[in-house]
C-alpha cells in the first residue's frame, strides 16, 4: 500500500500535517515535549468527485486541496502554540501573523474528526478549526499572494513601456522577472523570522520522512534522519513552476497597455496556469529524462533549498508521528510497524 499511495504533507507551528487519500493528520509538539496529533477526514469534495481528477482540472483542484487544508492546519498548529505562550505570558501570532504566512503555505509542500490515533492526547489541544477562522484567513492570504505576485508585477512592467516600447515581448519578459525577484525577495526576508526559519526545518523534516517511506519503505526516525529534505512533489515546486509557465504564456500574449484589462487578464488566466504548472510537473516526474521539462522544474527544486532546513530530531520525530497516524487511519502501515508506536515524549 506504501507504494501505491502518494503522500504529501506540509510545515505547520511547531509540527507537521501530513495527508492521504482520505485522512489527514497535523502532529505538533508542545511546550513539555509531547506530540499531540489530531487527525480529520479530508473534505468530501475533493475526494468524492471523479472529475476533480480529469487532466487540468486536478490541477485547480490540488491548488484549492493545499490552500483548504494547509490553513485550517496551520490554524490548529497556531492555536496550540498560542495555549502554549499564554501559559508563558507571551504574544502570539495574530491575524496579520497568519495572512502574512498564507502565500507561504503553498510553497510548503497537503468534515469529521476521526478517532484519536496512538500517541496523541485527545482533548489536550484546540478542537476542530472553525469555518470562518478558516475562510477568513484562506482569504486574507490568497488576496495577499494575488496582489504581491500577479498584479504587482505587472503593474511595475508596465512603468518601463516607455524604455523598451509599448507592445515589446521585453515588457512581459520584464513582468515575468520581476513576479520571480518578488517571490524569492518574500521567501529571503519572511525567511528571517525565527518562527518561519523553525517552519522551515519542520518543512525539511515533512520531506525527510516521506522520502524514508518511499525510498527506504520505512516509517521510523532513523531512516527519515537519513532522507534527504528536497523532493520532487513539494509545493515550493508548484509555485516556481507556475511562475515559469506563467511567463511563458504571456510572452506569448500581447502586452495590453491598458492597465485594467492587463490585470482583468491576469485574474481571467489565474485557474488555467496552475492547471496548467500541475500537468508539467507531473510529466517532468514521468519523463525525467526530457531536458525542456525539467528546465521549467528545475527552479522549484533549487528553491526549495530556501523553503527548507535541516531538521533536528525532535522535528522528525513528529513528521513520522503525523505520517503514521495518517497511515493507520487509512489501513496502509506495512505490517511489521503496525504494533509500532512513534515515541511521542
Amino acid at each position: 500500500m506504501a507504494d501505491q499511495v502518494t503522500y504529501g504533507g506540509q510545515a505547520v507551528v511547531e509540527g507537521v500535517m501530513m495527508r492521504g487519500t482520505r485522512y489527514f493528520a497535523v502532529a505538533c509538539r508542545k511546550g513539555d515535549g509531547e506530540i499531540l496529533v489530531q487527525q480529520e477526514l479530508i473534505p468530501a469534495f475533493f475526494t468524492r468527485y471523479r472529475w476533480a481528477r480529469w487532466p487540468f482540472l486536478r490541477g485547480i483542484f490540488a491548488l484549492a486541496d493545499a490552500l483548504v487544508l494547509g490553513m485550517k492546519s496551520l490554524l490548529f498548529s497556531a492555536n496550540l502554540a498560542m495555549e502554549e505562550e499564554k501559559k508563558k505570558a507571551e504574544p502570539g501570532a495574530g491575524p496579520f501573523t497568519q495572512a502574512l504566512l498564507g502565500p507561504l503555505l503553498l510553497m510548503l509542500g497537503a468534515g469529521s474528526n476521526g478517532a484519536a490515533p496512538n500517541g496523541a492526547s485527545p482533548g489536550s489541544g484546540p478542537g476542530p478549526i472553525s469555518s470562518i477562522a478558516v475562510t477568513g484567513s484562506a482569504i486574507g492570504g490568497m488576496v495577499m499572494g494575488i496582489g504581491l505576485f500577479m498584479l504587482m508585477p505587472s503593474f511595475l512592467a508596465g512603468l518601463f513601456a516607455p524604455w523598451v516600447g509599448k507592445e515589446s515581448t521585453w515588457l512581459s519578459i520584464i513582468e515575468g522577472v520581476v513576479r520571480v525577484l518578488l517571490v524569492l525577495g518574500y521567501i529571503a526576508v519572511i525567511g528571517r523570522m525565527p518562527q518561519v526559519q523553525r517552519l522551515f526545518q519542520y518543512h525539511g523534516a515533512e520531506h525527510q520522512a516521506i522520502n524514508a517511506l518511499e525510498t527506504e519503505g520505512a516509517l521510523d526516525v532513523d531512516a527519515a534522519t537519513r532522507a534527504s529534505r528536497i523532493h520532487p512533489r513539494c509545493g515550493t515546486n508548484f509555485i516556481l513552476t507556475v511562475l515559469m509557465v506563467k511567463a511563458l504564456i504571456f510572452t506569448a500574449i500581447p502586452f495590453q497597455q491598458a492597465l485594467l484589462p492587463r490585470l482583468g487578464l491576469r485574474l481571467l488566466l489565474l485557474p488555467v496556469v496552475p492547471a496548467i504548472s500541475y500537468e508539467v510537473i507531473r510529466l517532468a516526474g514521468k519523463y525525467r529524462d526530457f531536458a525542456p521539462l525539467q528546465w521549467l522544474v528545475l527552479p522549484g527544486r533549487l528553491t526549495q533549498y530556501l523553503t527548507t532546513r535541516v531538521p533536528k530530531r525532535e522535528m522528525v520525530e513528529v513528521a513520522v508521528a503525523s505520517l503514521h497516524a495518517v497511515m493507520e487511519s487509512e489501513g496502509a502501515l506495512p505490517p511489521a510497524q503496525r504494533e509500532q508506536v512513534p515515541s511521542v515524549v
